[in-house]
């Protein structure tokens, strides 16, 4: 029988803990060996070349792919640790060459770039998402934190219509994190794109959650981001 994902994020989280010793919180996505080269292996994907704009979330293992977006001359629409300071339109002028690496990271994305100042602002479009997680699985099924995090990133872009049903997730891990089989529900968010730091693995035709901004957990729900995208 499955572990149910409460028992695996803290199994994973252990394991992850013990291959790179760092402080985390149980069931954060890990900052893993290779996520340089996993961004460096998202730069050559046809989705990557692409995009205009990147929709990247937070994770300090996504540093170099925010990066690497501003130094291929790309915009990024950032969702700032938790969405508790919304979203952040940040352009190649906004940040320059040399702060890159510092101001692109988590907290101080909110420093980096543009508020999109919800409902008045509209963030335009993006046609990447890239995200981070726990643990995938080879059907593009995602482990994330137990905050719904990337399943909100998506269903409040989806919500401004920054993103669609085709617009390509891609989720970048280590090949450790790559496990057989994870549990799904219906709200869960599915990878089309798993990154590496040795491959790539591309999943065919997946699911799409439902996304709904009416049917979140309160702790998501009672968010300014959210409130202010409802026209609240």
């Amino acid at each position: 029988m499955m572990p149910d994902k409460n028992e695996l994020r803290e199994q994973l989280s252990a394991r992850w803990q013990e291959l790179w010793p760092q402080e985390l919180e149980t069931g954060r996505a890990p900052m893993f060996d290779g996520a340089g080269k996993a961004a460096e292996r998202l730069r050559r994907l046809k989705e990557y070349h692409l995009a205009r704009v990147l929709a990247v979330t937070p994770e300090p293992c996504l540093l170099q792919v925010r990066i690497n977006a501003l130094n291929d001359n790309k915009s990024l629409l950032a969702t700032t640790p938790g969405l508790k300071q919304g979203l952040m339109r940040i352009t190649p002028p906004d940040v320059p060459l040399p702060l890159r690496s510092r101001a692109l990271r988590g907290w101080s994305l909110a420093e980096s770039g543009h508020l999109v100042r919800l409902p008045t602002s509209r963030p335009g479009k993006a046609e990447l998402l890239v995200g981070a997680a726990l643990a995938v699985d080879r059907r593009g099924r995602i482990l994330g934190d137990g905050r719904g995090m990337l399943d909100f990133s998506w269903a409040l872009l989806k919500h401004l219509k920054v993103i669609s049903d085709e617009t390509p997730v891609a989720v970048l891990v280590h090949d450790e994190q790559i496990l057989e089989e994870l549990p799904e529900e219906p709200w869960d968010l599915m990878a089309d794109l798993v990154i590496t730091p040795t491959r790539v693995l591309r999943i065919p035709a997946v699911r799409r959650p439902k996304a709904s901004l009416d049917e979140l957990p309160e702790h998501l729900a009672s968010l300014p981001v959210t409130q202010a995208a409802l026209g609240r």
